[in-house]
């Protein structure tokens, strides 16, 4: 005797985008800002924040590990592109960045990605960050409200909220900081800590 569907069973993606779509735009973002680092002028050099360290482990994840957990197969990529599309712009954007700042500044661009002493104060907490977001989004994302509408849009709404922190510390960083009078600039590590295990949290949930 057939089971009646119930609404958990509907199929449903986050604001009903194509499977993936904010995981593929938030590692692009989350890219982006790595090749902005990388090529600003020396004048302007700014060490790159070490949570976005941690971050590029989310952008790995969705290179290697990204698929749909879904019962059916993928009809299209992130957004309705080909498949690949995304992986090609992220991997292919990271080359063209890496060899447009070596053009420009004739030195390895690898010099610009080492952090800096200071900034390994912040390991441990973002360790607990990183790893504490993925195993607690994984676990309420193993839930039967996964595939709720409100729990489905939640999760987007916090990605999308991620997405506003990450502009709002790139500004704080490049514009802000730079021209305070004050000394030492404002504090962001604690703001880059609740970040990077808000992001990790939904990649996490949506694993």
């Amino acid at each position: 005797m057939s089971r009646t569907p119930t609404f958990s069973d509907f199929e449903r993606q986050p604001l009903r985008l194509p499977a993936g779509s904010l995981r593929a735009t938030m590692s692009l973002f989350i890219a982006a800002l790595f090749w902005l680092f990388i090529l600003l002028p020396d004048d302007k050099r700014i060490p790159v924040p070490l949570f976005m360290y941690f971050l590029a482990g989310m952008v790995m994840l969705f290179l290697v590990a990204f698929r749909r957990s879904d019962r059916q197969p993928f009809k299209s990529g992130p957004w309705g592109l080909p498949t690949g599309v995304f992986r090609f712009v992220l991997i292919g954007g990271s080359v063209a960045a890496l060899a447009l700042s070596f053009y420009l500044y004739r030195q390895s661009p690898f010099s610009r990605l080492v952090p800096q002493p200071e900034q390994l104060s912040q390991w441990p907490s973002l360790t607990v960050a990183l790893f504490g977001g993925l195993f607690v989004g994984w676990l309420v994302g193993r839930g039967p409200w996964r595939n709720w509408a409100v729990f489905q849009d939640f999760q987007a709404w916090v990605s999308l909220l991620a997405m506003l922190g990450l502009f709002a510390e790139v500004i704080i960083v490049l514009f802000i900081n730079p021209n305070l009078e004050r000394n030492p600039p404002l504090d962001l590590r604690t703001f880059e800590t609740v970040l990077t295990g808000i992001i990790a949290w939904y990649f996490g949930s949506r694993a």
